[in-house]
């Protein structure tokens, strides 16, 4: 009878603790897709754009997990030379599986190649990153 207990109680671990094995975490918990640049009408650019024309920096972020994630959508954009021109972000929720498009406007002011390096992470303050980081590049002439 002790034996069956013992073996009962075992499987009981072992069912309980299979949801937390294929918990995601860890920058598996939401996913940057299509990053690319719009205009103030939501309509797409090419990576082309002219200086003083204002255009929006946006991807698509899904969240991977079945719980609500707060995010925070973080835009780095640096110049060919390595310099931070803008840094800026915007925070918001997700429910489950949802997707959502934010975007960072920004107005080059001089011709030249940059880079937007666009994050997502759980919150500023602590940032944990919940996706991979990705880059656009932005031709301004």
């Amino acid at each position: 009878m002790q034996r069956l207990v013992v073996i009962f109680v075992l499987c009981g671990l072992v069912f309980c603790s299979i949801d937390s094995v294929f918990a995601l975490d860890g920058i598996q918990r939401a996913e940057i897709q299509n990053p690319r640049l719009l205009n103030s009408f939501g309509e797409a650019l090419s990576q082309n754009i002219n200086t003083n024309s204002q255009v929006q920096i946006s991807s698509d972020i899904l969240n991977k997990q079945q719980n609500i994630q707060t995010f925070v959508y973080i835009v780095q954009i640096t110049d060919d030379s390595g310099v931070i021109q803008k840094i800026t972000w915007i925070s918001a929720s997700l429910n489950p599986n949802q997707k959502l498009a934010p975007a960072i406007s920004w107005i080059p002011t001089k011709p030249g190649t940059y880079t937007a390096q666009i994050y997502v992470w759980d919150s500023i303050r602590d940032a944990n990153a919940l996706s991979a980081k990705t880059e656009l590049k932005i031709l301004v002439s």
